[in-house]
Order: C-alpha cells, then structure tokens, then sequence
C-alpha cells in the first residue's frame, strides 16, 4: 500500500476525484495520521496517467505561449509606432484647424492656445477633445 499524507494542496476531495477515474478501486483514510492509503499498482498506473496527461498538454503549452510572445511583439511595435505619430508636432495653425473642424468655437480655441507653453501634437490635440467632450 502506497501512504499519502494529505494536507492543503492534497485534500479528500482530490482522492476521492482520482477514485471516479476508475485508476482506483480501493481508497483507505486514516483521519488519526491524516494518511490515505492506496494500492500500489493503482498508484502508478495514476501516475502514469497523469505523465501521458502532461506530456501531451506540454505541446499545447508551449505553443500558447509562444503565440503569446508574437502577439506581445505586435501589439508592442504597434504601439511604439502610434506613440511615434502621436507625439509629431503640428503648427499651431494646424493645431486651430483641427479643433475648429471638431465644432470647438474659435473663442473657446483662442482660450485654450493662449499663453501655451506646451508643443503641438497630435497627442494635445486628442487629450483637449476628450476634455472638451466632457
């Protein structure tokens, strides 16, 4: 008979799982030594299982995260040329021009141009929007 001490990580509850399988016919609990016995021919056959189980879910594994990785790289690249073209500058007029386009009246863009020390980009434009649609 194999002894397996159970504890946190092993509970009653997983033996009793590994008994549905039907790798195992007989479990014996001991509550006083918190030990389950089990046959040993059962115990590796489980054992086995459980190796067949893993070697064949480690391929799937490797290929999430080798997914993962690539689309990391994408989106990472991506991202880097958005910040690139975000933080362009633009001429103030330019600048007027676009939130003109956006319904902003020029006494409101007038407000928000003056006394700027900040540069034009693409990046302030979307901020005051946001801002402004609020």
């Amino acid at each position: 008979m194999k002894s397996i001490k159970y504890s946190e990580e092993i509970t009653i509850e997983n033996i009793e799982n590994l008994l549905k399988t039907g790798y195992i016919t007989e479990i014996i609990f001991d509550a006083d030594s918190k030990t389950i016995n089990i046959k040993e021919a059962e115990y590796f056959e489980v054992e086995k299982a459980i190796k067949k189980l893993s070697d064949s879910i480690k391929p799937v594994i490797d290929a999430v995260c080798e997914f993962g990785k690539k689309m990391y790289e994408a989106f990472n690249s991506i991202f880097l040329k958005l910040c690139n073209s975000m933080n362009k500058k633009i001429t103030k007029k330019k600048f007027m021009k676009l939130l003109q386009s956006e319904g902003i009246q020029r006494n409101t863009i007038n407000e928000i141009v003056k006394n700027n020390k900040k540069p034009y980009t693409y990046a302030r434009y979307y901020e005051i929007l946001r801002n402004f649609k609020r």
